[in-house]
């Protein structure tokens, strides 16, 4: 019985340091329901940010212009890179530029309740929240 109960403990402690330890899914279509902590509102385009983490790439969508790059991704730890967007003046130049910036800061991710993702810079300030669409 003390062998079950010990290899029962094991494997529960293997599963909890693997689930903290892991990469976050970041797999699919993720909108951007808050920048700085503040509500994003919506728009003709609502931002976007869409992870293919085969081939570490991101397609996304600032609320005025389409954007695609690489991102890297290590636990929570999580950085874009080579990032381009389209050069078309759109309705609110704010939330691009607000879009942009928190890509250019992101340091980590972390999960959240409702499905939801917080990206934070180095400091651990919270830059952006996504909700899985």
């Amino acid at each position: 019985m003390k062998k079950f109960i010990s290899a029962v403990l094991a494997v529960s402690a293997a599963a909890l340091f693997y689930s903290c330890s892991g990469n976050i899914n970041l797999d699919g279509k993720w909108e951007i329901v808050s920048l700085g902590g503040e509500a994003v509102e919506a728009t003709e385009t609502d931002p976007y940010l869409e992870f293919n983490t085969e081939t570490h790439e991101v397609h996304g969508h600032t609320g005025c212009n389409i954007m695609n790059g690489s991102f890297s991704q290590d636990g929570k730890k999580l950085t874009f890179g080579n990032m381009a967007t389209t050069m078309m003046a759109g309705p609110d130049m704010d939330l691009e530029r607000e879009v942009l910036d928190a890509i250019n800061k992101a340091s980590s991710v972390k999960s959240a309740a409702g499905n939801k993702l917080q990206i934070s810079d180095a400091d651990g300030t919270l830059l952006m929240e996504l909700q899985k669409k």
